[in-house]
Formats: C-alpha cells, structure tokens, sequence
C-alpha cells in the first residue's frame, strides 16, 4: 500500500521549499508515495507561486497520475492551493471594519486594542502583496481568512480567491496518524504569520465542516523554522511604504524563537521542529541581478526569487520528519526536544550529500545524479528521450507527456531561450546561491554558459569533483550519447512499451553506468 504525506508551504518561502520538495519526488526520493501538497499564500500572484504551480503541473503530466518505484517521477502528487484572494482595494480597515469602530464609538476596546499593536500605515496598506512582516496583523488575518474559507466551501459561496482547502483537510481526515510538514521562514509577513496559528485554524475549519476528528491531534505536525538566509535592498522611492525589510530580518527570526519556544499552541501541536537559516555575513541578496534575482521586487508576479539550498535542506527536513513518522514508536525521542539543529562551516566544506540526507546520503547521490545526467541528455542536439521514444515505436512523440518532460528538465536545470540562451534553472540557481562553487558536483558544469560549451561537456567523467568520482568509459570512436543508448538498449529489455518504460530503463542505465 502506497504510504502517504502531507505537505504545507506557505509564503514565498514556502513555494520555494515545496518546489525543492517537488525536485525530490522527480529524483525518485519518494517511491510508492502519495504526496497531498497545499501551497498557501496571500499574494497568489507571487512569481514563486506561479512558478512552484507551473513545476507541479509539469511533474504531474510526466508521471501520470500513479505511484511507482525506481525511476523519476515517482511520487504521485496532488495538488491543492490556498489564497485568501486579497484585491488592490483590501486592507485591514477595511476587513475588520475598523473605520467604523473608530469613528461611532468612544473609547472602543476593540479599536483601542488595534491602535496599540497596529500603526495606521499598517492597518491601511493593502494586502494584495503578502503581509510585509506584519505578524501582529497576519496571524490574525490569516486565521479570519481560513475561517472565512471554511464558511464559502461549506455554504458553496463563492470564494474572492483559490479555496481547495476543504479538499484539503478531508485528504488529512481519511486516515489517522497521517505526517503533516509545514514550510515557511519566522522572519518575513506570511509564513511567520501563519505557523503558529495553522493548527487553531484548521481546528476551528473542521467544526465549520462539522466532522468528528481532530485534525491536529489526530495526526503527526512537523515544521521548520527558517530564519534569515537571504536579504533585499529595496528600492529608495519605496521608502515610505510598509515592506519587509532586511535589516530587521535577524530580529524577527530571535523574536520568532523565543515564542514558539513558549507557544502552547506550538509545543503542543509540533511533534519535531527544524531550525534552519545562516549567518548574517552569509546571507544570499536574492534581487541583485547578478545573481538572477528580481531587482526591487518584494511581491506580485515579478517576484521571481531564485532557488537557494536552503530549501533544498528544508525538504531533506521533511524527508527526516516523514521516515520518523513511519518508525513502530514514532517520535518518541523527541519529548524533551523541540528543536533540532544542524551544522555546517560555510566557508570551508563543500555542501556533500550527507549533510543533506544523512544516512540515505549514497541514494541521494545516485538520484540527484541520475536525474541531473538525464536532464543533460534531454539537451538539443542530443534528445536522448526523443530518440529512444521514437525506437520504442509506441510512443507519441509529441504526446503531453514528452513536452512536459522537457519543460521540466529546464525549470530543474537549463533551458533555452527563443535565440538558444541557457536559461538557468533550479539546480544552477542553487549553485549561485552557494557562491558559483561548492555543491553537489563538480563547478566545472555550472560554468558552462552556452549550449555547446555544455554540449561538449564530458559529463561522464567530470560530474563529480573529489578523488576517484563515479563515473563511465566512452570509446575512441564513441560518444555519451552512444555509450548510454547501448546500455539503455541492454537494460529491462523486455520494458519497451510506454512512456513509463522509457523513463525507468533510462533511470536504471544512468545509475548502472556510474555506480555499479
């Protein structure tokens, strides 16, 4: 029986670690799995969200809606959003009628009590765009807008925003003891908002709906707590406006420790808690241009934050909280620890696979690497998988499913643009994110700027840095291309049927080719 998780991301934050989380499934770190994923964020048209929303599309049309095992793709992953569909005209007065409080009543508690938490340009800006590192204000607004949600899709009303959230919880009522992980940073507007009061909202959602279970006692919560591991320069004409500033990012994140330290609510509910962020002299600026941020943008649709591997370490902290989950005593170490740290010296030691999987570090180094190589083979001028499906015979070659797998080898690694640019993808915005050097393989690919440059790339030997790497033989009078298609013509060949087929016989020639 397949097993299944559960998975929250929210903010900008959030999108990106699901969107690593999702770079994970296509390795194959999850087979046989079933994957229930809702991404929740206030500015729905986020570019982080639009992207992560783009990237699961793909991965779904590749895999085709099934659990499977070793090969890529093999998680199935459905998909669920949250947006509480703020417009241009939305504020906190507006929403709470604070205006009206203010001006029938003398001496009103209730406006009383939010001119001392909130100044007047934080309750009237407009929330389109997130919460701007207000949590004061989006706690409580995050918590109104799931209740609110809650109402619409019981009554059938309709919704200003994205509302799959009913679906949502009803996949977590199914079962019992089911793992839940949530994703978002203690340090910006809606992840830090929305952390600690996810578990009364989603409470107070299933008495809406009426149902019986508890839906956070009744099953297992984990989160992880990141704080500051990038920052922004935002721009000198936007000085006046409430946003999230960078140089209040280290506060934010002490102030976010000390309470979910004592937080009820949150010791009660989280069985296991991650922290996770870097040091101030290493923090990433994700809007300097060079680095493929977008300049000045905090929200909306041009807020295109590139990848970091730090968020690829919050979904290996999933991927810890979910292989304790399937433990015949699970968590039951953890009583006296709320949260767990790990280390590691930035400027000196190269990230490996270990200090991301731990004692699973071998099979995350044969899937990254698998999956990396095939994304390689899927380049122009080689069509690894065009061609191998045009032997099958079976295959439709221009079928969803292949356009879907080239689409997503350029958002997980390169891509070209309408004049044969690279365009950059996950893995290499990771890469620039640690510096240009230092992560997972050899820097020598990351260097590579052009097509051809990759294309003459000898893969086969120089993928991974270090003494005696894996790796493979090409002939004289051979090429990788050739070298590969002859050992993926010797492997599973009685598996030449379907698309699925060419995906796992390609999965099992790569690793084959390197570590065996």
């Amino acid at each position: 029986m397949a097993k299944k998780i559960f998975l929250i991301g929210i903010g900008g934050t959030g999108m990106r670690c699901l969107e690593s989380f999702v770079h994970t499934c296509a390795m194959g770190m999850y087979d046989e799995t079933e994957v229930e994923m809702l991404a929740l964020d206030t500015d729905k048209d986020n570019g982080n969200f639009v992207r992560l929303r783009t990237l699961v599309d793909h991965y779904n049309k590749v895999n085709g809606g099934n659990v499977k095992k070793d090969t890529f793709f093999s998680a199935k992953i459905k998909y669920y959003e949250f947006s509480p569909g703020y417009t241009d005209n939305d504020s906190f007065s507006v929403l709470s009628k604070y205006a009206n409080l203010d001006t029938h009543r003398v001496n009103d508690p209730s406006a009383d009590l939010v001119d001392m938490f909130l100044s007047p340009d934080v309750r009237n800006m407009n929330l389109k765009d997130g919460y701007r590192a207000q949590t004061q204000m989006g706690s409580l607004l995050m918590y109104y807008a799931i209740e609110q949600a809650a109402y619409e899709a019981k009554y059938n009303l309709r919704s200003k925003g994205t509302n799959n959230l009913r679906d949502f919880l009803s996949a977590l009522n199914a079962g019992n003891k089911q793992p839940v992980f949530v994703f978002g940073s203690v340090f910006g507007g809606t992840g830090a908002s929305s952390i600690p009061i996810i578990p009364l909202a989603f409470r107070r959602a299933d008495k809406i709906f009426e149902r019986n279970n508890d839906v956070i006692a009744d099953n297992y919560f984990g989160s992880i707590v990141l704080t500051n591991y990038f920052k922004f320069d935002v721009k000198n004409d936007n000085l006046n406006e409430v946003v999230a500033r960078s140089e209040n990012f280290a506060i934010n994140s002490q102030s976010a420790l000390m309470f979910y330290n004592e937080d009820p609510t949150i010791t009660s509910t989280y069985r296991r808690l991650y922290l996770l962020g870097r040091q101030s002299s290493e923090t990433r600026d994700v809007l300097d241009p060079a680095n493929g941020g977008s300049k000045g943008v905090t929200g909306g649709q041009n807020q295109k934050n590139p990848a970091d591997y730090i968020e690829l370490l919050a979904a290996f902290a999933a991927y810890n909280f979910f292989k304790e989950a399937q433990k015949p005593e699970p968590f039951k170490d953890d009583q006296d620890k709320r949260f767990l740290c790990l280390e590691h010296d930035y400027g000196t030691n190269k990230l490996d696979f270990r200090l991301f999987a731990q004692e699973d570090e071998q099979v995350f180094k044969e899937k990254i690497a698998a999956l990396t190589v095939a994304s390689l083979l899927d380049l122009k001028g080689t069509d690894f998988f065009f061609a191998m499906a045009k032997e099958f015979g079976t295959i439709d070659l221009e079928g969803v499913q292949m356009d879907a797998l080239h689409k997503y080898f350029a958002l997980y690694n390169v891509g070209l643009d309408s004049n044969d640019n690279l365009t950059k993808g996950w893995l290499p915005q990771m890469n620039a994110g640690r510096g240009g050097q230092g992560i997972f393989f050899d820097d020598a690919l990351f260097a590579c700027c052009t097509l051809k440059e990759l294309q003459k790339f000898k893969y086969n030997k120089q993928l991974f840095a270090g003494d005696n790497p894996a790796r493979f033989d090409v002939g004289v009078f051979s090429s990788i291309f050739n070298t590969v298609k002859q050992k993926f013509v010797k492997t599973d060949e009685n598996k030449r049927a379907n698309f699925d087929d060419l995906l796992s016989r390609a999965y099992s020639t790569i690793i084959e080719l390197y570590f065996n």
